[in-house]
């Protein structure tokens, strides 16, 4: 796994701020959904079992508000990986505007080995959401 620093091009900036309004707008849409009551998850509505993300809305908004650790109870996964792309976005915007980027190169051995490291994971999350009835 290596990190290599380069320079940005000039194309990467606007695609990094319409990436961005993208996640920022379906989140508002996500946010305005669950406040008005709108059951989102169809897994859920057509189970009555939790999906994999089960409790990411409230996660998300328990974030939002600095309560970290209930962000976490509801949902781990979605919690960790909402902080580890925030703090990503934060570097990422920083170099872009010092007119770099940051590129992650992998193997096909490391890529299988975070392939499997994401499926325990997310199978771990599952057993806790149905654990803790979410």
């Amino acid at each position: 796994m290596r990190l290599e620093f380069r320079q940005a091009a000039p194309e990467d900036f606007p695609r990094w701020l319409t990436f961005l309004g993208v996640v920022l707008l379906i989140a508002l849409g996500v946010a305005v959904l669950d406040a008005a009551g709108v059951q989102l998850c169809l897994f859920r509505r057509w189970t009555g079992l939790p999906c994999l993300t089960c409790g990411g809305t409230r996660a998300c908004a328990a974030l939002a508000a600095g309560d970290v650790i209930e962000a976490f109870r509801q949902q781990p996964l979605v919690s960790a990986l909402l902080t580890a792309g925030t703090v990503a976005g934060a570097v990422h915007s920083l170099l872009l505007v010092c007119g770099r980027r940051l590129t992650l190169r992998i193997s096909a051995g490391e890529r299988r080995l975070l392939l499997l490291a994401a499926i325990i994971l997310a199978a771990a999350n599952w057993l806790y959401l149905f654990r803790r009835g979410a």
